[in-house]
């Protein structure tokens, strides 16, 4: 089911997107993929390759929406509740580089080489297309308490795993820099809301004092001592919505924007050195897997 509306969506791009708009974006993935052509022996899947990246990882200009989100809800009348449904659960595709550690009859267990994390995959024909120990490029989709395959792939060879392994590396290692600054900044904002509390109940027991004194030395000293704890809540409001809008940046923009667009450059580069790969296999597999 999952494949199949995912074939729906290639044909809706087919039918209502216009040829330029199309031809445009491939022009910009290619770039970093090479060139393909129909002679070329993984032509089929690279086309497929494309489209995934097209709906999921290219965004609607002006925004921070997917084409796959910016279809989805202009189309949430007219699509029926479950491709809807199955698109949402596409648009939380994790795409990575990953390694197989386990092949069983009808699912297969692979590591994703990027953030260092296990997945058990549900593939009926996990036998025929993969082995213990390989890397390939590819998209997992969580959909109805399980994970899927989108169903396209890039195998590199094995010769390749050093130094695949090292460019994952190099990710992993941005990534838990991304990770620490943001559970730093978690523990800060929880530090500023324990201390918003404690101000705030303090200002509350403060009034509640001055509403039973009835003179005004008193009074006064307790009104001074008012105005500096609703000055420090103030503060703490204005340090607070600070941490919050740093904390919203580092999730919505470095680490799901940005983390995106390098990953994708990543996996497109790779894809591209296995394309020469496939096209000369006079060349040494060293001279293009390399920086």
């Amino acid at each position: 089911m999952l494949k199949e509306n995912l074939e729906r969506l290639f044909e809706f791009i087919a039918l209502h997107i216009p040829s330029e708009q199309i031809m445009q974006a491939k022009k910009i993935y290619q770039k970093t993929t090479g060139e393909i052509y129909e002679d070329d022996k993984s032509y089929n899947s690279r086309m497929a390759l494309f489209l995934e990246w097209y709906l999921l990882d290219n965004y609607t200009p002006g925004t921070q929406n997917t084409i796959l989100e910016s279809l989805t809800e202009e189309n949430k009348t007219t699509w029926s509740q479950s491709h809807l449904e199955v698109c949402q659960d596409i648009a939380n595709n994790i795409q990575a580089l990953f390694e197989v550690k386990k092949v069983r009859d009808t699912s297969v267990t692979v590591l994703d080489l990027l953030i260092d994390e296990k997945y058990e995959i549900e593939e009926p024909d996990s036998k025929l297309i993969f082995r213990k120990n390989d890397i390939f490029q590819g998209r997992i989709v969580p959909h109805r308490g399980k994970w899927h395959f989108t169903g396209y792939f890039c195998f590199h060879p094995s010769k390749t795993q050093k130094y695949i392994k090292n460019e994952a590396k190099e990710f992993f290692i941005l990534q838990r820099t991304w990770i620490k600054e943001l559970t730093g900044l978690e523990k800060e904002l929880s530090k500023f809301g324990k201390a918003f509390l404690k101000n705030s109940k303090y200002i509350e027991k403060i009034k509640t004092r001055i509403e039973h004194i009835d003179y005004e030395t008193k009074i006064d000293e307790l009104t001074r001592e008012l105005l500096i704890l609703e000055k420090n809540k103030r503060d703490l409001e204005i340090s607070t919505q600070e941490i919050d809008n740093k904390i919203a940046h580092l999730k919505n923009v470095t680490i799901k924007l940005e983390g995106r667009r390098l990953i994708s450059e990543l996996i497109n580069k790779l894809a591209y050195m296995n394309l020469k790969w496939e096209r000369s296999r006079q060349i040494e597999i060293s001279d293009i897997y390399k920086n």
